[in-house]
């Protein structure tokens, strides 16, 4: 996957409470709690080709290339969550 797709499915997730998901080669899945007190604050595609998840708390840089899917759910779902 890329650096601009991912940022591309996330970026309408901004400031919104949930919880990521990424499917890692060899590694599996992957989450990221993003809750009322650690909002995704913004998606960058750095230099380097590497992405920046900006979150109230802190961040985190994944290497897109790595990444085979992508997953969001809302808070407000009433579902048992993504299963990747």
């Amino acid at each position: 996957m890329t650096g601009e797709t991912i940022r591309d499915l996330l970026e309408p997730v901004i400031g919104k409470s949930g919880a990521i998901y990424l499917a890692v080669s060899n590694i599996g899945q992957v989450g990221l709690a993003i809750n009322e007190n650690s909002k995704l604050t913004g998606v960058e595609v750095r230099p380097d080709g590497l992405v920046r998840l900006e979150r109230e708390t802190g961040w985190t840089v994944i290497n897109p290339s790595e990444v085979v899917a992508v997953a969001w759910r809302s808070d407000t779902e009433q579902s048992e969550g993504q299963f990747l």
